[in-house]
């Protein structure tokens, strides 16, 4: 009998160590970070009892999962279970938080948040950055520019922010322009052909100018501004019209657009949808260019660039500068007496002009007919010339004769049009002289 009690207390001896291996068994948590808090999770009613910060003795329980939680403010828990009975080679385990969390908070409040391309909700979320890898996230609305943010975090490398509030508050105008080759620049900076985004900062303005050559640029501005409306959220079509012609000449001539001066040497001239315009170049000494540019649906669509080349004026080497010309110079009548002098004065007249309109010796008053000469291949300038005379005083006897030389303002217009004749600083050579030959004779 005492040989069997003592067989039976070795053989419970040697079962000891099998039976603690069951009942009370402790494992070695450590968390990576070692900054991490580790919790054990209750069963019975899912709190968390902390065990410790970086390292934490855990004990197997019978009837429990042994579920441990390690966790730290910017990572995403790590929840690992220890089930009894299980073999356990390793007494020490290390738990690694390996997903940081960036809560983010999205204003406004129905802007899309996409994570790596994927749209995942509105307002708020929590975004996983896994150790070693990118997460992109995009902030979206229609109308507003778009914000991108890239987390990413290795060991030893910067972090991700544990929380981040985003608001979109740069507005966006989608804009199209035509026709087809336009450009759209923004404060000068090219966005786009045909198509492009206006980005208006917030508390700014932006101006958008659609341009092409040949085309009257056109120009759009909206606002960012409280108290302002806001801009527009559909997409904006800035459609090109009217024609922009480039006319150039000679450094110092003079360029009229529709009877105004508009500038010297170049001009820009701007022709509206369905309307013409009428443009003029003049320099002195020059035949003037005249030419109608058109923007209407069956007229030919005017060009881009107008170089113009002046053609000489030889009515300038035909005349003279005079100061006589269209003012009265007054004749004294020495030896001669009235009938005398009428007779020697309508003589001289007549051997420069060939046609009296009007002659009447009793009131002393003498017009002769216009002398039309006409100077160009198409008869461009024409210069018309004519002389009145008329008594001034009776005693002592005294004559005022005047050269009227004028030039015509435009041509293609009837030389009868007084109108469109002014007043020319010149005389043509044939007549220079004839003021002074009547000057000299009637002494």
């Amino acid at each position: 009998m005492r040989h069997l009690l003592i067989a039976g207390f070795l053989s419970i001896v040697c079962a000891a160590p099998a039976s603690a291996q069951l009942f009370g068994q402790t494992l070695s948590i450590v968390a990576d970070p070692a900054t991490a808090t580790i919790y054990r999770l209750k069963a019975q009613d899912n709190t968390l009892v902390p065990l410790g910060t970086g390292t934490a003795k855990l004990k197997l329980e019978k009837g429990d999962d042994n579920i441990v939680i390690v966790r730290q403010e910017g990572y995403r828990d790590v929840r690992r279970p220890f089930p009894r009975g299980a073999e356990y080679k390793d007494k020490t385990f290390t738990i690694a938080l390996t997903k940081r969390v960036v809560a983010l908070q999205v204003l406004p409040y129905d802007a899309g948040i996409f994570v790596n391309g994927d749209r995942k909700g509105t307002r708020s979320l929590e975004i996983e950055v896994e150790e070693g890898k990118a997460t992109t996230v995009e902030i979206k609305k229609v109308g507003f520019e778009t914000i991108k943010r890239v987390y990413r975090w290795d060991k030893g490398g910067d972090m991700p922010p544990t929380a981040e509030k985003i608001e979109l508050v740069d507005r966006v105008v989608m804009l199209r322009t035509g026709p087809q080759g336009a450009e759209l620049y923004a404060n000068e900076t090219k966005i786009g052909d045909t198509d492009g985004a206006l980005v208006i900062k917030r508390g700014t303005c932006g101006t958008v100018t659609a341009r092409k050559a040949g085309y009257i640029a056109k120009d759009a501005t909206w606002c960012n501004k409280e108290g302002l409306p806001d801009p527009p959220i559909d997409e904006q079509f800035l459609a090109l019209s009217g024609r922009v012609v480039n006319v150039s000449g000679p450094p110092n001539a003079r360029i009229i657009v529709n009877n105004k001066f508009a500038g010297n040497g170049a001009f820009a001239v701007q022709v509206a949808d369905g309307a013409c315009v009428k443009v003029r170049v003049e320099q002195l000494a020059f035949i003037p260019y005249e030419r109608e540019y058109c923007a209407q649906p069956n007229a030919p669509a005017p060009p881009f660039e107008d170089a113009v080349t002046l053609r000489a004026d030889d009515s300038y080497a035909a005349s003279v500068a005079s100061d006589q010309a269209n003012v009265n110079v007054t004749i004294e009548v020495g030896k001669y007496n009235d009938e005398q002098a009428w007779k020697l004065l309508s003589s001289i007249i007549l051997s420069h002009f060939d046609v009296l309109e009007n002659s009447d010796s009793q009131t002393g008053y003498l017009r002769t007919a216009w002398q039309i000469k006409a100077y160009g291949e198409n008869n461009d300038v024409v210069v018309r010339t004519r002389i009145i005379l008329k008594r001034s005083n009776d005693a002592p006897l005294r004559y005022a004769i005047k050269i009227v030389s004028e030039r015509n303002r435009f041509a293609g217009v009837s030389v009868k049009d007084d109108e469109n004749f002014m007043p020319w600083d010149r005389i043509l050579n044939t007549y220079k002289d004839v003021i002074n030959e009547v000057q000299s004779r009637v002494k």
